[in-house]
């Protein structure tokens, strides 16, 4: 038996249980239970035609906006915790059965695709939308890139708004927590006439305390001010014609950010050497700090003194559906426009020290006060059409067009603002170089222009009342033009007497006068992706599906690195998969699905050094990598007033090639499961000795994710009252492709709860809740940085200098918060 085909049989033999023992229990639940205890149809869109979810030979996790209410899934980690193979890394970066990306460098794309309302959108701000907008959220897992195609090779991410109504009413919703979180929402609908209506809404969320408490002079962590507002208008001109269309503006000034970026460094300052040894440009600003890292042992306590933020500004959306019946089809057209600008950023250097400090064989004071800035504005729209046919004939059908166009900058600043030697470097050779009036020792700045050409193709055919196969077709083009600058200042004793900032930016081009930092990169990718898929419906309660799909990823760079290695090729995967969907007496669903995914030249961010030496860089690489899983839905209602669901998720991802690259973690491969492979090198008297990527898990994939709810209703004359609990657990993971114990976050698990009160007439609800009412501690990801060496003083080693340990910055699952929610509808 192959390597490859083992897990395939292993995952086909555990389909095949799931399935009989699916059919042993009908008989059984067909007579239990009493009467009105059966589950109602939920209708989906992720075949981009209406069919009931358990109709559709895809493996979807959908979330109505009542479920949402009911159970509380109110932010995008609780769409993870429900959903099996569905990761997010608290940097606004979700993945799916293992595919995703672990940068967040402009010129590379995301693994899983983003949309709502049909209209890919490519900022996860979308996805944090309340109960109140969202009519329902789908999740596809595995390929999609038939229909959807953009960046669709982990999964696709559906949001459906909440439309007008047809008769005059509204919401409006409060709700008061701890942490003094106020969020006030309303909506309402405004119909004309028979054929027209309108709708309005908008909320604000203000939480003034921050998850992450500061002892400095700062701000906290983790604070929250969002608004947002929409207008819809939806019409039928005439019988035949239908016209939608969605504005909707957001804005954020907060200290998370989109994404989430709660996160704080858990480990103890680096305060023994004065000046980094692997890619350092200024002198360690926590040397000789006195006071203890608070976060060793309180994650949810930090030390900063300069404020943190993150702003969210001219975030507008516009977005149109019009569809026409041509009788024997239906025509739609689907396009959009958004534009955001965000921006990020605060303490760089970690700790609350003023003024200036001594370096050794510094002859001028140092001044560790260090911040980051993060800066992107972007601009995009999309155009497609779609041809569905109608009729109940044994031949369904979908034809497309698609184009997509994005404007996109970036722009990266570190800098030592007090430091006035920064302000007028030298070249190496002590000539005066270009000014540097912002005091930055990295800037980095990106741009980019993206274009996307597609057209596609699907038809599912009934064979017989049991038998249907269906067969999908979809030809991409990518276009990518970008160009990039990156400027790099170094402040070392080392360098020369008196500590003169010098510009060590790499230069790309020697054969030229001069440094020339800045490059541009253009390339195009174009690839055939597609599906098979045969179905077979035994009863009108079951379906079984297999399932041949191969998915795509265009090529991309890193653009702002000046990276040895800025371009990736792009991905492939070929994915199948088994799926089961089964109904038992209407009280009981299960849905399972068997994976198995072989992907081709999966793009990394790998850290390394630059050309120079001088500083850390990003390679742009490719490594084959595969994976394997079952996933499992079940929901079951046995008696009417009681709701019982739970999903579970095993993954199992391993790299099967990629060669060689060091772990800033562990440069030294010391780590007992480190996997040294191509030699070594000294830096600054440390030494690096690279690795093999092969056998190391996929960033970003959990192997075991479970989570469970149980709700009660009792009714009363009054109205009537639900009471609902919710486990999640989630196995340890990986956040980089390394194997060292730096780069693994810990298993966690949370535990909900929530109370609702609905009176008779349905006009009021009042919501009680806690989650993680445990106050469970526990980490989503390594934060926005890479875990990275310490190397303390004396040095331990002989030939090289050794590691000691590891600074580890980790993302933070929000502590236990509690409130009260009141709903009006009218």
């Amino acid at each position: 038996m192959s390597r490859k085909t083992a897990p395939a049989r292993r995952l086909l033999a555990a389909g095949a249980s799931i399935f009989a023992l699916c059919a042993f229990a009908q008989p059984a639940l067909a007579q239990a239970g009493d009467e009105g205890a059966t589950l109602e149809e939920l209708v989906v869109t992720a075949e981009k035609r209406e069919q009931s979810l358990q109709d559709v030979p895809v493996a979807v996790s959908a979330f109505t906006s009542e479920r949402r209410d009911t159970v509380g899934i109110v932010g995008i980690q609780d769409f993870v915790n429900f959903t099996p193979g569905m990761n997010y890394s608290g940097t606004d970066r979700v993945s799916l059965r293992g595919a995703g990306r672990n940068t967040f460098y402009i010129g590379n794309d995301p693994g899983v695709a983003s949309y709502s309302d049909g209209f890919y959108s490519a900022s996860s701000s979308e996805l944090f939308k309340t109960p109140l907008f969202i009519e329902r959220t789908e999740i596809l897992r595995g390929p999609q890139g038939t229909l959807y195609g953009r960046n669709a090779i982990g999964g696709a991410i559906n949001q459906v708004s909440k439309r007008p109504s047809k008769e005059f009413g509204g919401e409006i919703r409060a709700s008061y927590g701890n942490y003094d979180r106020t969020r006030i929402e309303a909506v309402v609908s405004l119909p004309v006439a028979d054929n027209l209506r309108f709708k309005v809404g908008g909320s604000q969320d203000h939480q003034r305390d921050g998850f992450i408490k500061n002892i400095g002079t700062a701000n906290d962590g983790a604070t929250i001010k969002r608004t947002y507002f929409e207008f819809q208008v939806e019409a039928e001109p005439t019988e035949k014609l239908s016209i939608f269309a969605r504005y909707n503006r957001s804005s954020w000034d907060d200290t998370l950010g989109v994404g989430d970026r709660l996160n704080n460094l858990v480990t103890p300052y680096d305060t023994t050497r004065s000046f980094g040894l692997i890619g350092s440009l200024v002198p360690n600003p926590q040397f000789g700090y006195t006071t203890p890292n608070p976060g060793v042992t309180d994650s949810y306590v930090m030390n900063t003194d300069t404020d943190g933020y993150g702003q969210l500004r001219g975030n507008h959306l516009l977005t149109t559906t019009v569809s026409y019946d041509l009788g024997f089809a239906e025509l739609k057209y689907i396009g959009g426009f958004q534009q955001y600008n965000y921006q990020t950023g605060g303490d760089y250097d970690g700790v609350s020290r003023a003024g200036s400090i001594a370096i050794p064989g510094m002859a001028v004071p140092y001044f560790p006060q260090l911040t980051t800035d993060f800066n992107e504005h972007k601009r995009y729209y999309s155009n497609e059409i779609n041809l569905t046919s109608n009729g109940d004939g044994p031949l369904r059908w979908i034809l497309g067009l698609y184009q997509y166009e994005e404007e996109y900058r970036q722009r990266i600043q570190l800098a030592a603002p007090n430091q006035a030697q920064l302000a007028q470097p030298l070249t190496l050779t002590g000539a005066l170089a270009a000014a540097n009036p912002l005091r930055n020792f990295a800037d980095t700045q990106a741009t980019l222009n993206s274009k996307a050409y597609a057209v596609f193709g699907q038809a599912t055919y009934e064979i017989n009342d049991q038998f249907a196969v269906t067969a999908g077709l979809r030809y991409t083009k990518d276009k990518k033009d970008g160009t990039e600058l990156q400027r790099l200042i170094i402040l070392s004793p080392a360098i020369a007497a008196g500590a003169a900032a010098f510009d060590v930016s790499t230069d790309v081009d020697p054969t030229t006068p001069g440094v020339q930092n800045f490059r541009s990169l253009k390339n195009s990718w174009d690839a055939v992706t597609g599906v098979l898929n045969l179905d077979w419906t035994p009863d009108e309660d079951t379906l079984v599906y297999g399932k041949y799909s191969r998915g795509y990823k265009s090529g991309g760079f890193l653009l702002g690195t000046l990276s040895a290695q800025p371009e990736a090729d792009q991905e492939q995967v070929d994915a199948f998969e088994l799926g089961l969907k089964k109904t038992i007496a209407r009280r009981l669903q299960v849905n399972a699905a068997a994976f198995y995914n072989d992907y081709k030249d999966l793009q990394l961010n790998l850290s390394q050094l630059n050309a120079t030496g001088t500083a850390a860089a990003n390679n742009f690489v490719n490594v084959d990598a595969e994976a394997y899983g079952l996933e499992l839905e079940a929901i079951w209602r046995p008696i009417a007033a009681l709701d019982l669901s739970a999903s579970y998720g095993y993954l199992h991802t391993e790299i099967t090639k990629g060669c060689c690259f060091y772990d800033p973690a562990d440069p030294g491969a010391l780590d007992p499961n480190a996997t040294p492979s191509g030699g070594s090198v000294l830096s600054n008297g440390a030494r690096l000795v690279f690795q093999t990527l092969k056998g190391s898990r996929i960033y970003q994939s959990p192997k075991n994710k479970l989570a469970a709810n149980a709700n009660y209703t009792f009714d009363f004359a009054p109205g009537s009252l639900i009471v609902s609990a919710t486990y999640t657990w989630t196995d340890e993971t990986y956040y980089q492709p390394f194997k060292s114990a730096a780069n693994r976050v810990k298993a966690y698990d949370t535990t909900d709860f929530r109370a609702l009160w609905v009176d008779g007439e349905d006009r009021f609800t009042i919501i009680g809740y806690v989650k993680n009412a445990f106050d469970q501690k526990g980490f989503t990801s390594n934060g926005s940085t890479t875990p990275t060496a310490i190397f303390d003083s004396p040095n331990p080693g002989t030939t090289s200098i050794v590691q000691t340990r590891t600074a580890i910055t980790r993302g933070l699952i929000q502590p236990r918060t509690y409130g009260v929610e009141l709903q009006y509808r009218f």
